[in-house]
C-alpha cells in the first residue's frame, strides 16, 4: 500500500470515527440554531417534526366536527403521579428534543400552575416548575430564547404569549405534565422525533451551568440577525430605474450560495410597488422564488421596521433576506416591475460565496399566492401549500386585510387551526389552536413584536380595519419530508361572510424534482387597498372564473366581473355570463406552466337567471347540456376525467345552447374556478 492511500485512510477513519462519536445534545442544538448552512441541508441525523397541542379533540374527520373550537381543552390524558392530579400534555418515546413550546392562559382565572418533564423514563421530574417561570421565565433561560410575545394591558391584566425555544433532548422518552386549577390551558409543543439508532444526551439541569457559555453566545447570535460578509462576493447596483413592464436582470456563475440579498424601494406609489414589484430568481435552470418583493421581505404592501432570523427591514426601508439560497451551476435574479409607475430600486446588492455542493444540499424557494376578497366562514381550509418531492419547510408570512365593505363586521380572523400533513398522512401530524397561535402570539394582540422566531410588524386589521402581517421563521422546528408536504390553515371566524384580503408567502428548501401543486404566476396591476383589489389570480393548476383573460374579439357586454351580495361563492367573485342568448359563446384565457393531465374541477355558477350551456376546454366539449338555473346563486362542482392543461395559453368557452325552461334568458351565470387535480397522495 502507497503511503499517499494510507494517510487518505487513515483521514477516512478519522472522519468517520468523529462522525460516529458525534451526538445530539443540547450544546449541538444550541450550534445548529445559528449554523445558517445547516438549514439548507437534508438534517443529518433524520428526524419527523411533531407537534402536540390543546386542539379540540372533538375534531375527528372532515366529516365529524372538524373544525370544533374550544381548542384550550385538549389533552392527551390524565393521570396521578404522587398524589397530583396531572394531565398529560405531550409523550414521545425514542430519540428526540422538544424545540418549541408555545403557551398562554387566562390569568383572571390562574394561579398557581405547574409544568414537569419527565426525561428517559425517570419517576422524578427533570423540569419541574411554575408555568410562567419555565415559559417565558428565568427558570431556564433567560433572552430570546425563552420571550413573551404581543404582551398589552388589559382589564389590568397583562396578556400575551409564552414562548421557550430552549431545547430540551431526550433518549428514552419523555412526558410533560401540567397540574393547575383551571382545565382550560393552551398549548403547542414541537419536537424533533429522531430515528431509533440516534445517539441522544438527554438533558439534564446541569448543563444549563456548563453550557451557559454557548447559550449566551447563541442569544447574542440570533439577537443581532446579522451576517459577516468579510468572506463574500458582493454584486451591487446603486442605483436601478424599472420602468412599466420591465425588469432588471442579475446572473450569477458557479457552485455559489447567495447569503445575504440587501434593496431598498422607492415609487410615488410607495404601497403599490411593494406589491406589484416582484422578485424572481431562477436556480439551475428552474425558477425556485416568484414574490412580490413586500411579501418576500415580509411586510406586505406597508413599509415597517422588524427584525428577525432570515429577514429585516430597517426604519429607513431597507429590506435584507439572509437566507442561504445555494446553487451548482447559474442563479438569475429579475426584479420586475408589473405596475404603472417608474420604481427606483436604491442600494440593491448580493452578496454570495462558495457552496459545496453534494447531495444533501437543496434550492431554496418562495412562492406567494392571494385569495382576494375571501369570505369568512366557521371553518373552512384553505390550502397554503402542497409539495411533492424531497424538501424541508422552513417558514412563511401571513399578511391579511381585514376590510369590512358597506356594513359588514370586520372579523377576527385568528381562530384557523393549522393542519399540516407530511408524506400522504391521512390526519394531520399538526393540528393547532389558532393561527395567531401559530405565529406566536395571543389574545388578539395588536402590539407589533420581532424576534428571531416570529414577527407581527403590522397589526391594524387584528381588532378593525387594516393590514396585519404575521410570519414565522422555523430554525430547529424546520420541517423536513420524504415524498409529500401539506399545509392548509383554516378560516374561521365568529363573523360569517365577511370578508378578507388574504396573502401568503412561503419558504422551502427542496430538489429541483420537488414540485409546488399550486403555483403562481401573475403579471397584472395589483391595489394595495382591499376594498380596490382587482387582482385576476393565473395558476398553473388553479384558475379563478374572475381571473380569466377575457377574448377582445368577445363581444364586452357578455362578460362581467362582479362581486354579488350572495353566499356560497368560494371568494365571493366569479365570471359572470351577461344577457347571452341562444348560441352566443364566450371565452377566457389563462397559462399553464407545462402541460399536465388531471381531473378538471370547474365549479359553475348556477342562479335563478340563467341559461342551459355547453363548456368546453381548449375546444374539447367537457360539460354538455348543463342547466344553470337554482332558485338562489350557488356553486356547483363538476369534475371531468383525462382533462389535459397545455403549455401556455389555454382557452374556456361557454356557449348558450338556449333558455332555462324556468326563465327568459340568462344573465346571472358563470364559472366560479377551475382546477386540474394532477396524480399525487391528495
Amino acid at each position: 500500500m502507497s503511503k499517499s492511500v494510507s494517510i487518505v485512510l487513515c483521514f477516512l477513519l478519522i472522519a468517520l470515527s468523529s462522525q460516529a462519536n458525534t451526538t445530539v445534545d443540547l450544546k449541538s442544538l444550541l450550534e445548529e440554531m445559528v449554523d445558517r448552512d445547516a438549514l439548507p441541508k437534508v438534517p443529518l441525523y433524520p428526524y419527523r417534526l411533531k407537534q402536540t397541542s390543546s386542539y379540540d379533540r372533538a375534531s375527528k374527520s372532515p366529516a365529524q366536527d372538524w373544525y370544533a373550537n374550544l381548542d384550550g381543552s385538549g389533552f392527551i390524558r390524565t393521570e396521578i403521579n404522587q398524589g397530583r392530579t396531572e394531565r398529560v400534555l405531550m409523550e414521545d418515546n425514542g430519540p428526540g428534543a422538544i424545540v418549541r413550546f408555545w403557551a398562554t392562559y387566562m390569568p383572571w382565572f390562574y394561579t398557581d400552575q405547574k409544568l414537569r418533564f419527565y426525561i428517559d423514563g425517570e419517576k422524578t421530574p427533570t423540569i419541574e416548575g411554575r408555568f410562567a417561570d419555565i415559559v417565558s421565565g428565568k427558570y431556564l433561560v433567560n433572552g430570546v430564547l425563552s420571550d413573551p410575545t404581543g404582551a398589552f394591558l388589559e382589564n389590568n391584566y397583562v396578556l400575551s404569549a409564552k414562548n421557550l425555544y430552549l431545547p430540551i433532548p431526550y433518549q428514552k422518552s419523555v412526558k410533560v405534565t401540567y397540574e393547575g386549577d383551571e382545565d382550560t390551558f393552551y398549548y403547542i409543543i414541537n419536537y424533533r422525533s429522531y430515528q431509533q439508532d440516534t445517539p441522544v444526551t438527554p438533558f439534564n439541569m446541569e448543563q444549563l451551568a456548563t453550557q451557559s457559555n454557548t447559550i449566551k453566545r447563541v442569544q447574542k447570535d440570533l439577537e443581532t440577525g446579522s451576517i459577516a460578509l468579510n468572506n463574500t462576493t458582493a454584486q451591487t447596483n446603486t442605483d436601478i430605474r424599472i420602468a412599466p413592464n420591465d425588469a432588471h436582470v442579475i446572473e450569477l456563475e458557479g457552485a455559489r450560495a447567495i447569503r445575504q440579498l440587501m434593496m431598498q424601494l422607492q415609487a410615488k406609489d410607495h404601497n403599490q410597488a411593494l406589491r406589484s414589484t416582484v422578485l424572481s430568481i431562477e436556480f439551475d435552470g428552474k425558477q425556485t422564488i416568484w414574490a412580490p418583493i413586500g411579501d418576500f421581505f415580509a411586510i406586505g404592501y406597508k413599509p415597517a421596521k422588524y427584525q428577525s432570523r432570515y429577514m429585516e427591514v430597517t426604519l429607513s426601508g431597507e429590506m435584507y433576506s439572509r437566507w442561504v439560497m445555494p446553487f451548482r451551476q447559474k442563479a438569475i435574479v429579475k426584479i420586475h416591475n408589473f405596475g404603472h409607475q417608474v420604481v427606483d430600486v436604491k442600494s440593491l446588492s448580493i452578496h454570495h460565496s462558495d457552496w459545496q455542493w453534494n447531495k444533501r444540499s437543496m434550492y431554496f424557494n418562495a412562492s406567494w399566492q392571494l385569495l382576494n376578497r375571501t369570505p369568512t366562514a366557521r371553518g373552512r381550509d384553505e390550502n397554503y401549500i402542497t409539495l411533492i418531492g424531497r424538501g424541508k419547510y422552513v417558514g412563511d408570512s401571513l399578511a391579511i386585510y381585514n376590510g369590512a365593505i358597506g356594513n359588514e363586521p370586520q372579523p377576527w380572523w385568528g381562530e384557523g387551526d393549522e393542519k399540516i400533513y407530511f408524506d400522504g398522512e391521512d390526519f394531520p401530524s399538526h393540528f393547532g389552536t389558532g393561527t395567531e397561535d401559530y405565529y406566536g402570539h395571543a389574545w388578539v394582540s395588536s402590539a407589533p413584536f420581532s424576534t428571531p422566531f416570529v414577527s407581527q410588524p403590522t397589526a391594524q386589521g387584528n381588532r378593525g380595519q387594516g393590514l396585519t402581517v404575521n410570519s414565522r421563521w422555523r430554525i430547529l422546528d424546520a420541517m423536513p419530508f420524504e415524498s409529500a408536504f401539506k399545509f392548509d390553515m383554516e378560516i374561521w371566524s365568529w363573523v360569517e361572510n365577511a370578508t378578507l384580503d388574504y396573502a401568503t408567502t412561503k419558504f422551502w428548501y427542496g430538489d429541483l424534482a420537488t414540485t409546488q401543486v399550486l403555483s403562481l404566476e401573475t403579471k397584472e396591476k395589483w391595489q394595495p387597498d382591499a376594498a380596490s383589489v382587482k387582482t385576476p389570480v393565473r395558476l398553473t393548476d388553479f384558475i379563478e372564473g374572475e381571473g380569466l383573460l377575457v377574448d377582445t374579439e368577445e363581444p364586452q357586454n357578455k362578460v362581467v366581473h362582479t362581486i354579488p351580495n350572495d353566499r356560497g361563492l368560494r371568494n365571493r367573485s366569479y365570471w359572470m355570463l351577461k344577457a347571452l342568448s341562444a348560441g352566443d359563446s364566450v371565452s377566457g384565457q389563462f397559462f399553464s406552466g407545462a402541460d399536465k393531465q388531471g381531473v378538471l374541477e370547474i365549479a359553475m355558477v348556477y342562479s335563478p337567471k340563467s341559461m342551459i350551456v355547453d363548456v368546453f376546454l381548449n375546444d374539447q366539449l367537457v360539460l354538455a347540456d348543463l342547466d344553470l338555473y337554482r332558485p338562489e346563486i350557488e356553486t356547483n362542482v363538476h369534475r371531468v376525467k383525462n382533462i389535459r392543461f397545455v403549455k401556455g395559453v389555454n382557452k374556456v368557452t361557454v356557449r348558450a345552447k338556449s333558455v332555462s325552461k324556468h326563465n327568459i334568458r340568462g344573465d346571472e351565470a358563470g364559472i366560479d374556478y377551475l382546477r386540474l387535480i394532477t396524480e399525487h397522495k391528495w
